[in-house]
């Protein structure tokens, strides 16, 4: 009789850690998988257009037959790309002179091969520039015009923590509080036994 007793007590007690250790692993596996539940604040229709930052530097393009120029903007200096328009290949000692009105008229230097920089004060405010580049590069002249538009700062967004973060923060903590529960109940009873 004293060995069904024991018998009985050891199955109990081998049903009821098995019992804790299933409860802690379903728990810990929907603790991961609420991330994934369905949370508000978009719109999971069709997709956004990617947004230019301000990590850009504002940038205008300008091409025909012979060439094809890219001019872009950091600070004061403008920054000009010239290429052939079939090869892709830079354009060497190219003399090109930027206009922009009764603003600017300036000559760009080389600065690495196929390009050239120069000083434009003018194109650190926010505004729409229209810009005429007057290329000669051998026995090659050519005009190109483009139009440089330089967007004002935006203002920062702010991250908003929603109610949804928040509950799957409480909840997660719940469960592991709960865990540790169940695992130093088991080891105190483990403790009484021996």
């Amino acid at each position: 009789m004293t060995t069904t007793l024991i018998t009985t007590l050891r199955t109990s007690a081998d049903k009821s850690a098995a019992f804790a250790r299933a409860t802690c692993l379903s728990l810990t596996l929907a603790a991961f998988s609420w991330g994934a539940w369905a949370h508000g604040g978009e719109d999971h229709g069709e997709v956004a257009l990617a947004v230019v930052g301000s990590a850009i530097a504002p940038r205008a393009t300008a091409q025909t037959e012979d060439f094809e120029l890219v001019a872009q903007v950091q600070g004061t200096t403008l920054t000009l790309t010239l290429d052939r328009f079939d090869t892709n290949a830079p354009v060497l000692d190219a003399q090109i002179e930027v206009e922009s009105g009764a603003n600017l008229k300036a000559m760009a230097k080389p600065i690495a091969p196929g390009v050239y920089a120069l000083e434009a004060p003018m194109l650190a405010a926010p505004g729409s520039y229209p810009l005429a580049f007057s290329v000669q590069a051998g026995d090659i002249t050519d005009l190109l015009a483009a139009t440089l538009d330089i967007a004002a700062p935006s203002a920062s967004t702010v991250h908003v923590h929603g109610w949804g973060e928040w509950a799957t923060w409480g909840a997660s903590a719940a469960v592991l509080v709960f865990g540790m529960a169940l695992v130093m109940l088991r080891q105190r009873k483990r403790a009484r036994r021996q």
